[in-house]
């Protein structure tokens, strides 16, 4: 067999010339060439690709320096906005003080003026009001509030343990002193007062306190009495029902019992007795006293001295 290749080439002019070709280096060269194609063709896909991929970052590059200058742009208008706020606030701020330093001297004013009158109608009734001396000294402007607030303490739990008011709407119809006794005729002396009253009525207690007797004590029939804890106590007597038992806290206003007409009595009323450390006293006087100021009730009285300590504290009120 021939291991060469003979190409013979003819000319125009009818020449002919032979190329001698071996079939190994023939083979050798088609191979080289198969593989340098095949380099070319993937260094084209290659490079295609990284175009491709280039053209895409450099989008997404220009995509994100757009939206930096927005949000720098943004930034600016919010930095802007917020200046403008914090000069608004400064400017709100100083006003808001100014109302609340008006506020609060107005209440103050307000705020002494109520102790005053509650203070005045606890002399008149003959309830002692004892001003403690002594502590650290505090500039007024600095303890005014303060001093207000311990003032208002004590007069409103002065106030809460004073019996005021009626017990039950019937008016007095026989009063506190000597009298004939209308079961005998006899003149006596009489601890209390009575009220007319109906059966089943609520009575109710005139002043904050604990019950220290609830039960049928002789000629008053069912009996409740109170402790005021400051040297008052009410008793109640010819009651038809119950509604507490010894031991129990009571506020002002609260139900305590009903009107009925048991133990020495000739009809239905309340028998109602004050006493201060343990001496008999009139109970009208205190009946009688529906306001403190001649202007408004007792209830509105201390409701807005409440009221006005609140505003001028946010501390709890240390009243038990």
């Amino acid at each position: 067999m021939n291991d060469h290749i003979h190409i013979i080439i003819t000319g125009a002019k009818e020449k002919a010339r032979t190329i001698l070709l071996s079939r190994k280096k023939l083979k050798l060269g088609l191979a080289l060439s198969a593989v340098l194609l095949c380099a070319v063709v993937v260094g084209a896909i290659f490079s295609t690709r990284l175009f491709v991929e280039n053209s895409h970052l450099s989008a997404q590059v220009s995509a994100m320096n757009l939206k930096l200058i927005e949000s720098t742009q943004e930034n600016r208008h919010y930095a802007n906005r917020i200046d403008d706020l914090l000069s608004m606030n400064t400017s709100q701020t100083a006003s808001f003080e100014a109302e609340k330093e008006a506020l609060v001297n107005k209440t103050l004013a307000e705020f002494n003026e109520r102790n005053r009158l509650i203070e005045n109608v606890m002399r008149n009734l003959g309830v002692k009001i004892q001003k403690h001396k002594g502590g650290p000294y505090i500039p007024p402007s600095e303890s005014l509030q303060e001093e207000l607030l311990l003032r208002t303490d004590k007069n409103i739990s002065i106030l809460r343990r004073t019996p005021l008011g009626r017990p039950i709407s019937g008016q007095i119809s026989s009063p506190f002193g000597y009298r004939e006794d209308p079961i005998n005729g006899k003149k006596g002396f009489h601890a209390g007062v009575d009220m007319k009253g109906r059966h089943g009525e609520k009575i109710v207690a005139t002043a904050d306190g604990t019950v220290i007797q609830a039960n049928t004590n002789g000629d008053h029939g069912r009996y409740v009495k109170i402790s005021h804890g400051n040297g008052f106590t009410t008793s109640f007597s010819h009651l038809q029902a119950f509604k507490v038992k010894k031991g129990d806290k009571v506020k002002r206003g609260q139900v305590i019992g009903l009107v009925g007409t048991s133990g020495r009595s000739t009809g239905a009323h309340l028998h109602y007795e004050l006493a201060l450390n343990g001496k008999a006293i009139n109970p009208a006087t205190f009946i009688q006293t529906a306001d403190l100021s001649k202007k408004a009730p007792v209830k509105m009285i201390m409701a807005a001295a409440a009221k006005d300590k609140k505003k001028i504290s946010p501390r709890a009120s240390t009243i038990q």
